[in-house]
């Protein structure tokens, strides 16, 4: 065999090298998931977050520059790359919901980024090395071994409260009757946001009041056929309404973000409720707080995104709320 024919035979042979690492890779992914998702830590976890895309983005840098001079770019392009085909595995295999792809993004991109760097340095200064893959092989280990920490070491847990607030050209007097039920909210009511307009999160439906007083029941609506209880436990008509939440199904986190469970290991939203502030003129603060408990390594990031997404949630109720109060005072009917 000459050296024109011994070439592409190696090419060829890199390139099939590269295929079977990609495979490798995947499968290795697919078993730390699976595994994440069975254990007692939940798949919010250093294994899944952190490890993984660092793991996966160096073995496949690895692998792909053996018998290449990969550029920087190239290498720059493999947690992009990767960061796309798990979103697109996620969200049309495993069917993970958009809140969730969008969350772990910026962890998949980042680490990846810190996964590849050592090995750019390395093949920078060294391009000639032994072909093998299989010494690489090892940095796959690395997700099942942070697997097992994951499952030993409870997360630091959290309470954080969102707020909101609006104000309205109203007593609190009048304003009171109108928090504790809205029915028949319209699809044109409310005010446009990131977490319901693009991430396409339900918007409420309704909510009826059963009963008054502490004890009393809230029963929200939302689309997608989402269903869930505010237990009344605090009330002072015309000042503030108390609550306590209750999910008596899995509607929520079945039609939204199987992760995003309000009752589950991770995320426990416990309370709400409403505070009426009156203001010169007549007018009135309507201040509307949400309060939830996180249980996550990362509690300051997950708290952000809370804090944006239960933030648009509760302003779009305030604009409701709000915007029927000023019908009322226009004399026209919600």
């Amino acid at each position: 065999m000459n050296d024109r024919e011994t070439v592409p035979t190696m090419r060829r042979r890199d390139n099939w090298r590269f295929v079977a690492a990609i495979l490798v890779a995947l499968a290795a992914a697919f078993a730390v998931y699976m595994m994440a998702e069975a254990g007692a830590g939940g798949a919010i976890g250093y294994a899944l977050m952190v490890v993984l895309p660092a793991a996966l983005s160096a073995f496949i840098a690895w692998a792909g520059s053996i018998g290449r001079r990969w550029s920087r770019g190239t290498f720059l392009a493999v947690p992009l790359w990767l960061a796309f085909a798990a979103t697109a595995i996620g969200a049309i295999v495993l069917r993970e919901g958009v809140v969730c792809l969008v969350m772990v993004l910026p962890f998949w991109v980042g680490f990846g980024y810190l996964g590849i760097w050592p090995v750019y340095l390395y093949r920078r200064s060294r391009w000639s090395v032994d072909p093998a893959t299989f010494r690489a092989h090892a940095l796959l280990l690395l997700p099942f071994l942070a697997l097992l920490v994951d499952q030993q070491v409870a997360p630091p847990r959290e309470t954080r409260t969102v707020v909101r607030e609006i104000i309205v050209d109203a007593p609190a007097a009048a304003v009171w009757p109108r928090l504790l039920a809205i029915p028949a909210i319209a699809p044109d009511e409310g005010r446009w946001n990131i977490s319901q307009d693009l991430l396409r999160l339900p918007r409420p439906v309704a909510a009826h009041l059963t009963g008054e007083g502490p004890g009393a029941v809230r029963d929200a609506r939302w689309q997608d056929d989402i269903r869930f209880q505010e237990i009344v436990t605090g009330w002072r008509p015309g000042e503030a309404l108390q609550w306590r939440f209750a999910f008596p199904d899995p509607s929520i986190h079945q039609r939204t973000d199987r992760h995003i469970e309000p009752h589950g290991r991770h995320l426990w939203i416990d309370s709400g409720g409403y505070r009426l502030i009156p203001l010169a003129g007549g007018r009135t603060r309507i201040r509307l707080w949400t309060r939830y408990h996180l249980a996550t390594p990362f509690n300051a990031y997950a708290g952000w995104w809370g804090e944006r997404i239960l933030g648009d949630i509760q302003d779009n109720v305030l604009s409701v709320v709000a915007g029927r109060i000023e019908n009322r005072t226009r004399g026209e009917t919600p």
